[in-house]
């Protein structure tokens, strides 16, 4: 069995002028805890949901419509070997689906590259370089770098370090830089002839509203 959470009414009171309570903050608003659900596990959560309570809370976006899954206790089987398999099977399936909810490898498994049929020679060309991280100060891996308006792009490394090179003459005139990843905002950042190195941190969008929970018992299609 697996459920899903969401929020079909986001509240739009203000977390940062909310009272801070012992697992979030408390809303004057609406006269209740407001829980801080985006530091929890995927663990944590299943156990909060698990009791069966009302919850308002603060949740990352990658957290809301995925599965989670709950573990049968005692799977009913004919045969002790069926079951140990089964149990162990039911085992990995949270951690094969938090992988999942990363972002897919075939969304970013293109290198970077340069429109063959507009490549600049070295001579007329700029090497832009920086790093991409979260807003804990996390490095990104692979997060996509794009020149604004051309399939100039490439992706940056496990360090969260990317290098882009673009025309020194480039055909628009505002050069910007896209630098995106999935679940995080969009970043856009305007360069002139003086940059050399951008560094940036991507937000990622936060929800905060009563959770409604939908149990499915059929386990998640891959």
């Amino acid at each position: 069995m697996h459920f899903k959470l969401s929020i079909p009414e986001p509240c739009h009171e203000d977390w940062s002028q909310m009272t801070p309570s012992g697992q979030g903050r408390f809303c004057s608003s609406c006269e209740k805890e407001v829980i801080d659900f985006t530091e929890l596990s995927r663990k944590q959560i299943i156990a909060k949901v698990q009791r069966g309570e009302k919850i308002c809370g603060r949740y990352r976006k990658d957290q809301l419509d995925i599965p989670y899954f709950i573990a049968q206790e005692k799977p009913a089987f004919k045969h002790l070997g069926i079951a140990a398999a089964f149990t162990s099977l039911l085992a990995l399936c949270e951690p094969v689906q938090a992988q999942q909810s990363e972002p897919s490898l075939a969304y970013y498994q293109t290198d970077a590259r340069v429109d063959e049929d507009k490549k600049e020679s070295v001579q007329d060309s700029i090497a832009i370089r920086g790093n991409v991280t979260d807003e804990l100060e996390n490095p990104i891996h692979k997060a996509r770098v794009t020149l604004a308006g051309t399939k100039i792009t490439t992706l940056t490394d496990k360090d969260g370090n990317y290098c882009i090179t673009i025309p020194k003459k480039p055909n628009t005139e505002k050069v910007v830089l896209h630098f995106e990843y999935l679940f995080y905002d969009l970043k856009k950042v305007q360069l002139d002839n003086t940059t050399k190195r951008i560094d940036v941190t991507l937000d990622q969008p936060i929800v905060v509203g009563e959770v409604a929970v939908e149990y499915d018992p059929k386990p998640a299609k891959n």
